[in-house]
């Protein structure tokens, strides 16, 4: 069982155990030295900001003399309820400064003259005992290596009196060691007479050092007692003069209270008289080195770079004209179908971004119609939008170009809140969510198209999943009819024109309607289940490979398997968005390929 000390003499102890208690006694001095320069910046700004107020207060009692009526009375009263303020201000950084600050700097002072004397006859009695302590080993180690010396004499002794191989003894050599034996034994005799005192002066000093450092300690527990008790005085007389403050603020915040403004007629004054005009918003676009004719470039090659990018941007347009239709038809879908559980103000956000991207690829675009008609020597096309644009170079001459925004192509509305951010976490940020419209260009390397608002973020899925799952979870309540099928299904598939595969990225959504209609036409009374047969169970299927996965994936849909690290997959299907076809103990389904090591 552990006990618990609350004494320094039980709690500072061993060779360094002093010296801790000297370094914690001047962190708690250290302390009050802050804490000293912390409430005299307190006090001097109490101070500082009471002569100011009171300098505001008569400053704004002259203003509010010129005036006439109920403002100028009001005004008066704010101007007294100033000087108040500050005189409540100044108040506090007097009492701060008398008494906190000066009984602060006292405390210090006295601490450190109580804890001088104290270190200094520990200090000595600390050295004493490293002497004597030296003294002793000094001696200590000299005894035993006399004795050492003469224990090998005599073992030397009796090997030169007994002779060697049959020879008598050497008289000389026999003398000579029992002379060396000797002057060990007198060496012996005075280093332990000097071994036997200098022990005894060790444990005398050791005592001595002992009892000055317990008393020490206790004198340092007194010394800290008085610091501590000292600074819980201060924090009760702040906390006194914080409550006597927090009264006066009470009775002025009062007064505030009952004046009598009209805030709604200042903002209309001030957007009136003071207003700017509404914001410029600027689009940056697409700039092409080839675009600009004053670019070094071969001509045919500039020609071949300007239709490329031109049949880039047209796939982009064409795709967002699409998303845009989709997402009205979706829009549509849901007023006339109430139980179709659609977010309408996430709908309106994606209507509004993809209309911005249509005015971003359709602008870049007539740039580089304009840039060829130049080459080929014929007339620009006319737009108004390209009379809004500008370009602006840097020092290495690379442009950037911007058109300007009307207020009736931003379309944006304020009270409609933003779509919150889905939470990723460090598993998911490897799944690809991002697709790209399938389109070739028929002279280069462009193999893909700009991506759709629809298709490349996740929270529109997620929109037209939210209300399949709604149908889905009320499979009795609510059946679609033909009619109503036909324009869901429709609908979904036109938003996610921009997609490579429709049917696996919103599998959930159309498999959801599509049930929803079999159970219609059927007239079947069993309940769907979520353990339907998958659409790619109809046929067997091919293993390609096998993979290893490297993280954790957990499935949010019915046609994706959960893996976890280490398991082996085996590989069915490489999809070009991403996304692997496999199967896991008898389970079939799809995970992110960026999960996996495929096994070569």
């Amino acid at each position: 069982m552990v006990v618990e000390h609350t004494e320094f003499r039980h709690s500072f102890g061993g060779a360094n155990g002093f010296e801790e208690l000297k370094k914690y006694m001047r962190m708690g001095n250290d302390f009050c030295k802050e804490l000293t320069g912390v409430l005299t910046e307190r006090a001097d700004t109490e101070l500082a900001y009471a002569k100011n107020l009171n300098k505001t207060s008569l400053r704004l009692q002259k203003l509010a003399k010129d005036f006439h009526g109920n403002l100028s009375d009001a005004w008066l009263q704010v101007s007294i309820q100033f000087d108040a303020e500050a005189e409540m201000h100044r108040s506090l950084g007097l009492t701060l400064h008398e008494e906190l600050i000066k009984p602060m700097k006292i405390l210090v002072e006295n601490n450190n003259k109580s804890r001088k004397p104290v270190e200094i006859k520990v200090d000595k009695a600390v050295r004493n005992f490293a002497d004597k302590k030296a003294e002793d080993y000094k001696y200590r180690s000299r005894c035993f290596q006399l004795v050492k010396e003469i224990e090998k004499c005599m073992y030397s002794l009796d090997e030169a009196q007994k002779g060697v191989a049959g020879k008598p003894p050497n008289s000389k050599e026999i003398q000579k060691i029992e002379a060396q034996i000797s002057k060990s034994r007198e060496q012996l005799d005075k280093s332990e007479s000097k071994f036997h005192k200098a022990c005894s002066s060790f444990e005398l000093a050791r005592q001595d050092w002992q009892t000055e450092t317990l008393d020490a300690c206790n004198q340092m527990q007194l010394i800290e007692s008085d610091r501590l008790s000292q600074l819980e005085q201060l924090i009760k007389k702040i906390s006194l003069q914080m409550s006597l403050m927090s009264k006066k603020m009470l009775k002025i915040s009062d007064v505030y209270e009952h004046l009598d403004l009209n805030v709604q007629q200042d903002i209309r004054l001030a957007c009136k008289k003071y207003g700017t005009g509404p914001t410029e918003h600027m689009m940056h676009l697409y700039d092409i080195y080839a675009e600009n004719t004053k670019n070094m470039m071969n001509k045919d090659r500039r020609i071949e770079s300007l239709r490329k990018w031109a049949h880039m941007f047209q796939t982009d347009v064409t795709a967002q004209v699409k998303a845009r239709q989709g997402l009205e038809k979706v829009k549509l879908f849901s007023k006339e179908n109430p139980n179709f559980n659609s977010n309408e103000a996430d709908v309106d956000l994606k209507l509004e971004s993809v209309r911005l991207l249509q005015i971003l690829y359709e602008t870049s675009l007539l740039k580089i119609e304009s840039a060829l008609a130049e080459l080929n020597q014929q007339s620009k096309p006319v737009s108004e939008m390209l009379s809004r644009t500008s370009t602006t170079y840097d020092r290495q001459g690379v442009p950037c170009t911007s058109i300007r925004l009307d207020e009736c192509e931003l379309g944006v509305n304020t009270s409609v809140a933003s779509a919150a951010s889905p939470t990723i976490s460090p598993g998911n940020c490897h799944t690809p969510i991002r697709m790209a419209t399938a389109n070739h260009y028929d002279g280069g390397g462009y193999t893909g198209g700009a991506e759709s608002v629809v298709s490349t973020n996740l929270s529109s899925s997620s929109t037209l999943s939210s209300s399949s799952s709604s149908l889905t979870n009320n499979r009795h309540s609510y059946i679609l009819t033909a009619a109503q099928f036909e324009k869901a299904s429709h609908a979904l598939y036109t938003a996610n024109v921009a997609v490579k595969n429709v049917d696996s990225f919103q599998l959930n959504t159309y498999d959801s309607i599509n049930k929803l209609n079999e159970n219609h036409y059927n007239n079947s009374n069993r309940s769907l289940t979520d353990d339907d047969d998958s659409d790619w169970d109809d046929e067997p299927a091919k293993l390609i490979s096998k993979c290893t996965a490297k993280f954790d994936f957990k499935s949010s849909h019915d046609d994706e398997i959960t893996i976890q690290a280490g398991d082996q997959i085996e590989i069915l299907e490489k999809r070009d968005d991403g996304w692997w076809r496999g199967k896991l103990d008898d389970k079939i389904g799809l995970f992110p390929s960026t999960y996996v090591n495929e096994i070569i």
